[in-house]
């Protein structure tokens, strides 16, 4: 009788180690790592986009610095981001746990199933198994679902982080002189006097503290026709 793969005990470390939140995880498996995070994709309306930023001058005006900025790092040591982090294994660890307590469930079903087989004509036990199969599947693609939505809520997050940060960015840039910020993991050498992610958590956790609780997962895209 096929009644489909089982249901893994840690489906929701793998969508988490696979997605938004980083594929470079080297610890627990059951969240995005703390310093290991996916890039953070810069938002509509973030530093390179905004008109008021140093960026804007023209001519003799236009300052010559180039300052770097990690910020994934960022993310993962502020306030905010160890907020956020709490969340997602909070999160995690329930959907471990109600795996695990569905899998069980299966596999009881899977063996009633098979003891009750002898007693059950071939048409009977075929309509059975298929049923059984059926939802088998269905617990599958709902478990996959929930463990996706989390994922998606934790690059949104990430996201939220840096578009609240991008004013504070803009800042730095002007008190500086600066003409751009670079990300910090795309740079091969560079003085820790030009990184200011130390300086950029500290502003950030100093005005804008932990933040408010994980977004909803954004609304998927229409497929286009």
């Amino acid at each position: 009788m096929r009644v489909g793969p089982p249901i893994l005990p840690g489906l929701a470390a793998a969508f988490l180690l696979a997605s938004a939140c980083g594929a470079q995880a080297q610890s627990a498996p059951l969240v995005p790592p703390r310093a290991e995070a996916a890039p953070i994709e810069a938002p509509t309306g973030a530093v390179e986009d905004r008109a008021d930023t140093p960026a804007a001058l023209s001519g003799s005006e236009l300052p010559l610095a180039v300052l770097v900025l990690d910020p994934a790092a960022a993310y993962a040591s502020s306030r905010w981001g160890v907020r956020a982090q709490q969340e997602i294994e909070d999160a995690a660890r329930l959907i471990e746990a109600d795996n695990t307590r569905l899998e069980a469930e299966l596999t009881s079903e899977e063996q009633s199933l098979t003891a009750e087989r002898q007693n059950l004509s071939q048409s009977e036990f075929r309509k059975k198994a298929e049923a059984f199969d059926a939802r088998a599947q269905s617990v599958r693609r709902e478990r996959q679902e929930i463990a996706l939505d989390l994922a998606a809520r934790a690059q949104a997050d990430r996201a939220e982080f840096l578009d609240q940060a991008a004013p504070l960015l803009t800042e730095i840039m002007q008190q500086r002189s600066a003409a751009v910020v670079m990300d910090r993991r795309q740079v091969m050498v560079a003085s820790s006097a030009v990184d200011i992610t130390t300086e950029l958590v500290a502003r950030f956790d100093d005005l804008i503290g932990e933040g408010e609780g994980l977004p909803d997962a954004p609304e998927p895209e229409p497929a286009r026709q």
